[in-house]
């Protein structure tokens, strides 16, 4: 199941867990930290056709090998929309 603009996907759950991926098979120096990001979740075209008593949706993981520098930039973007968004709210 590929993520499109027109049928995206919903993260159901994530987990962020040190790897022993040798970061030499990313193409990085080897002594680059990686971690991997697991997340779960499905078509959210699925979710909303889907009986909310059943919950009949399928979940798929996903699984993303995060350099550290990586994950420092996607933590400073997450935190920097959450707080431009409570100051809306």
């Amino acid at each position: 199941m590929a993520a499109t603009e027109s049928d995206p996907i919903a993260l159901r759950g994530f987990e962020l867990l040190p790897e022993p991926v040798p970061s030499e098979v990313l193409g990085a120096k080897p002594s680059m930290e990686v971690w991997a990001l697991r997340l779960s979740g499905g078509s959210l075209r699925e979710i909303l056709a889907a009986e909310p008593a059943y919950g009949g949706w399928e979940t798929k993981e996903y699984v993303f090998a995060l350099p550290l520098d990586v994950m420092e930039n996607l933590a400073r973007t997450l935190t920097q929309v959450c707080e431009q968004r409570r100051s809306v709210l």
